[in-house]
């Protein structure tokens, strides 16, 4: 890929591994992020501009002149029933759509979607791109984000992807969350039954990425693919983090205490009390949630589809640079 790559909120998970990688194939990218890079080697790549700032953008894209955008700033939790959490989401996008309309030299954009734009227990699949039907309002502000690249006059290549539960190094919440409960042996599951869900490894997401950068306008300008692995029980991927993590094999409970657990959370919840089970959450860990990356793994492969040697890698993450960022996690190695 010729030309400057500007990558917006690439100072995040999946841009931090993204950057990796470019960094490896040797492209010119800038990281255009309010943020400062997660990593220290990455401040080179750095150009501190906001999404909602019209003229940071303006500056970044006359200074670099972009052949290429690849569009990943976002709000990216779940926490906020308030669609006004996530104007970066819908009003920062429409700046950056805006941004690139100016600019007729840009080639291609790649718009970070995710999978949440869509989940239904009766049909699994959308029956179009733009069939939607979210349900979070997370997954309501990145359908209006589709909607705004799906109405706009871009005349460049555009793709939308939409990452399914990404997971792997430099990840920043599951080492205070889940890896660090079940490190410690609090995780429990409250179900034996098979619950099939899509992760993605985040070396898979971007080695899909970068398949789609590269890949000819005729198989990608216009399209939606889902980014991650196979599908797979939830219940194998957490037992290969356990034994990993512990060696141990990971521990059910009875489903009503699990769920009796989740309404006090939601009684905390309303106080301004963090607990770490919730309705949602506690719903998500029964139901299936899977997505079609058989489409994008036909086109575009793995880095690795290798659980075992995947999980290993994280975990040799945590043991190793991850104790720079997390005080249980340095503690946890000496």
């Amino acid at each position: 890929m010729e030309g400057c790559i500007l990558i917006t909120g690439a100072s995040g998970f999946i841009g931090t591994n993204l950057q990796e990688l470019l960094i490896k194939n040797r492209c010119n990218f800038v990281n255009f992020d309010k943020n400062k890079p997660t990593k220290k080697e990455h401040m080179q790549y750095w150009f501190k501009g906001d999404i909602m700032n019209l003229s940071d953008l303006s500056i970044a894209f006359s200074k670099y002149s972009p052949s290429v955008v690849i569009h990943l700033a976002a709000v990216t939790d779940t926490s906020s029933d308030n669609l006004d959490d996530y104007k970066e989401n819908t009003i920062g996008t429409k700046n950056v759509i805006d941004e690139i309309l100016k600019h007729p030299n840009i080639e291609r954009c790649i718009i970070a979607s995710t999978q949440y734009v869509y989940k239904s227990l009766k049909s699994p699949f959308p029956n179009s791109d733009d069939e939607y039907l979210p349900h979070t309002t997370y997954g309501i502000s990145k359908k209006e984000t589709e909607e705004i690249v799906r109405n706009s006059s871009l005349k460049c290549c555009w793709t939308i992807v939409r990452p399914a539960n990404v997971w792997g190094p430099w990840h920043m919440r599951y080492p205070e969350q889940l890896w660090k409960f079940m490190d410690k042996g609090w995780y429990i599951q409250p179900t034996k039954r098979p619950v099939i869900r899509t992760y993605a490894y985040v070396k898979n997401l971007i080695h899909q990425l970068n398949g789609i950068l590269n890949a000819e306008p005729g198989i990608v300008n216009k399209q939606t693919f889902y980014l991650g692995d196979l599908p797979i029980d939830s219940n194998v991927w957490l037992s290969e983090w356990m034994y990993q993590l512990r060696g141990k094999n990971l521990r059910y409970i009875f489903p009503f205490v699990m769920h009796s657990a989740a309404i006090m959370g939601d009684v905390l919840k309303k106080f301004g009390v963090k607990f770490p089970m919730y309705s949602v959450r506690y719903k998500n860990m029964l139901e299936d949630y899977y997505a079609p990356t058989n489409v994008t793994i036909r086109l575009f492969g793995l880095y690795n589809d290798d659980l075992a040697s995947n999980v290993k890698e994280t975990v040799d993450w945590l043991h190793g640079d991850a104790k720079l960022y997390f005080d249980y996690w340095k503690l946890r190695s000496k």
